[in-house]
């Protein structure tokens, strides 16, 4: 009896070892031939990319899936109850919310000691930060030398942002010299009138409630030639490795020197 159960044991392997293996190999033939869903692309840049430890910002219910033997801790700027509270009408039907492991600004990331990082994952994350400037700042500060910022950040083209003026190095140099706070109206003002579609009293009321309610939207607008100049005029120690279109968005791999 036991030598049939010790076999069944060897076999139940065995299958379970060859259905992982051809699940990898049908992903790599996908991957070969060119995805095209934004899932996949994603994947495809992280399996080239990250290695070792690190993190990901913001990832609520869409994480990022990793390579085998990346390890992956998660941050959010609520706790998970926060979270549902706040992202409720967003989160999506039978995804799981990814509950944070550190509580703590992604902008900031002030939990996280200098150099102690392989790898920071920001999707969709970095147009809801007023000050984009600092953010990569931090982002990088964290990075070992070697260590690599994964983004991904909606592309303006094929969005709800057409509409808006696409974010200028100039403002962009400005809010991080003077504060966030000479820009923070005008950016609600633009979200209510050319998102929104809110004029006159409408909007004034909106943009009060906007400011009331300290809402994160979309501070910034780029798409991809606009971002990669935003790079090129940053002082910061990094060498850009990738800058790729994926579906409505665009993804950016930079690498800390």
């Amino acid at each position: 009896m036991k030598a049939i159960l010790k076999e069944n044991s060897r076999l139940w392997s065995r299958l379970n070892y060859i259905f992982r293996r051809s699940q990898r190999e049908a992903r790599d033939i996908v991957l070969r031939r060119g995805a095209s869903d934004r899932k996949t692309i994603r994947e495809d840049v992280a399996l080239r990319f990250l290695r070792g430890d690190g993190i990901e910002i913001g990832a609520l219910d869409f994480p990022l899936r990793l390579p085998r033997g990346a390890r992956v801790r998660y941050v959010d700027h609520l706790d998970a109850a926060g979270l549902r509270e706040t992202y409720n009408g967003t989160l999506r039907e039978g995804r799981p919310l990814v509950v944070p492991d550190v509580v703590d600004d992604g902008a900031r990331l002030a939990s996280f000691e200098d150099a102690s990082l392989g790898f920071v994952v920001a999707n969709h994350m970095l147009e809801h930060v007023e000050d984009p400037i600092a953010a990569l700042q931090h982002q990088l500060r964290v990075l070992r030398p070697g260590g690599v910022l994964y983004l991904t950040l909606p592309d303006a083209r094929d969005s709800f942002d057409a509409p808006r003026k696409r974010t200028t190095i100039e403002h962009l140099l400005r809010d991080h010299r003077d504060g966030p706070q000479v820009s923070r109206r005008e950016h609600y003002e633009e979200c209510a009138r050319s998102i929104e579609g809110h004029r006159d009293d409408i909007l004034t009321k909106r943009v009060e409630e906007m400011e009331a309610e300290g809402l994160r939207p979309h501070f910034h607008v780029w798409e991809p030639v606009t971002f990669a100049g935003f790079l090129a005029a940053l002082d910061l120690p990094f060498s850009l490795e990738l800058l790729q279109a994926g579906v409505g968005e665009f993804l950016v791999v930079v690498r800390k020197q």
